[in-house]
């Protein structure tokens, strides 16, 4: 996929009650060089879209199905209309419901089955592609024996990328489910368990629980939230949260005192993080996913610009100078989010992203030390030194000098 040259647009655009934006965190938006369009990929209706190498946005095309947000690695994007704490909240209550059993399904095959279901035990979503992993680990958290997504005939639907998405977060949940010894498993299906078909004379109004999750007018939006507040689920304001994004996103960008961008690490990565730490200690093997990497660096190659730390969005590459003079980075496999701006960024080709990733370093806090020879160039001013590099790689004047 080519670079997205005009990546700080999309936060002008795509900004609504369904997607919370926060430009400081999109690493296309931190390096013009970074080559992640995921986003782009994931959207399912084409609201996001690339065209000769520049961001199209179109935001009337948005459905509001957040897979654009599970596709995002750092965050960049969040989905409302439910959010993340609705979402969970829902979803366990409709578990508990169905004794242990998870049935989450697209709307149009649920709007399909109407009253045949029983609508406390299946919750419905825009899309599969809403669902993450920090959501699932939280069902396997609440003894949750088996999730059942329900995608009806993806191959034929115009969102068929959300299945895509779905399958790639199913796949990841079934590893982590194995390297740590859980026995829930995430299967997808097309059709409903006949455990959640309604009582012949239950009236399952499945309507009603619709129109809030369909809710886009500032009307609908109070009702929303004011239901989902009766009935005691965690504070999650949607409309806060876009307040807090335009906010985030009006503030330039400030390079810190060590020379490097501000850090972020993703709340769903940390609840998710957090779950795998309740389900216990996992297996001591190297596991591939979606959600972490592992950086190597050649220190034969590398000419100690540290350039890695200086845009990495997370932190999982921090630099170190110590008193007697030794420097260089250390990698906190915990903190990576797969983004590979790492990658992007690094000058002379010396650092390597890899996708496996010991199981047992994501909750030990595990630090690998990289140490550097000195450079030949003055690094004693460190935001000389970044904006240095920002002409040098040609990257958009976002900073504060």
């Amino acid at each position: 996929m080519v670079p997205i040259v005009n990546a700080y647009e999309l936060f002008e655009k795509i900004q609504s009650a369904d997607i919370s934006a926060y430009r400081q965190r999109c690493v296309a938006v931190r390096n013009r060089r970074a080559t992640c369009s995921r986003c782009v990929q994931a959207c399912t209706s084409g609201a996001i879209a690339i065209d000769d190498n520049s961001l199209v946005i179109t935001p009337e095309k948005c459905i509001g199905c957040g897979t654009c947000a599970t596709a995002c690695p750092t965050c960049a994007l969040e989905a409302h209309m439910p959010n993340d704490a609705q979402l969970q909240a829902s979803a366990i209550r409709a578990m508990h419901a169905a004794d242990g059993l998870s049935v989450i399904a697209c709307r149009q095959i649920v709007d399909a089955a109407g009253r045949r279901l029983d609508g406390e035990k299946v919750v419905a979503v825009e899309c599969l592609g809403r669902i993450e992993e920090s959501l699932l680990t939280a069902l396997a958290v609440e003894d949750c024996r088996k999730v059942v997504l329900v995608a009806g005939r993806c191959s034929s639907c115009d969102r068929v990328v959300g299945f895509e998405m779905a399958r790639a977060v199913c796949d990841t949940c079934n590893e982590l489910m194995r390297v740590w010894s859980c026995s829930m498993r995430v299967d997808i299906s097309e059709r409903f368990p006949s455990s959640v078909r309604a009582d012949a004379s239950q009236a399952c109004d499945v309507s009603r629980r619709n129109f809030f999750f369909r809710a886009k007018d500032e009307t609908r939006l109070a009702a929303y939230l004011a239901a989902e507040q009766v009935l005691g689920d965690p504070e999650a304001d949607s409309m806060a949260s876009a307040s807090n994004s335009d906010a985030e996103n009006h503030t330039v960008m400030k390079v810190m005192d060590d020379g490097t961008l501000p850090h972020f690490v993703p709340d769903r990565r940390e609840r998710l993080l957090d779950n795998l730490a309740a389900l216990g200690d996992p297996a001591d093997e190297l596991m591939e996913t979606r959600l972490w990497g592992h950086v190597v660096i050649d220190p034969d190659v590398c000419n100690s610009c540290r350039m890695c730390a200086t845009f990495c969005p997370t932190g999982a590459i921090m630099k170190f100078d110590d008193e007697d003079g030794v420097m260089g980075v250390n990698h906190y496999p915990g903190d990576c989010v797969l983004c590979r701006c790492c990658e992007d960024i690094c000058p002379t080709g010396a650092l390597h992203l890899y996708d496996e990733v010991f199981a047992g370093d994501l909750l030990s806090g595990t630090v690998e030390r990289n140490e550097m020879r000195p450079p030949k160039y003055d690094m004693t001013s460190p935001k000389k030194s970044m904006h240095m590099f920002r002409d040098l790689l040609n990257c958009p004047d976002i900073f504060e000098r």
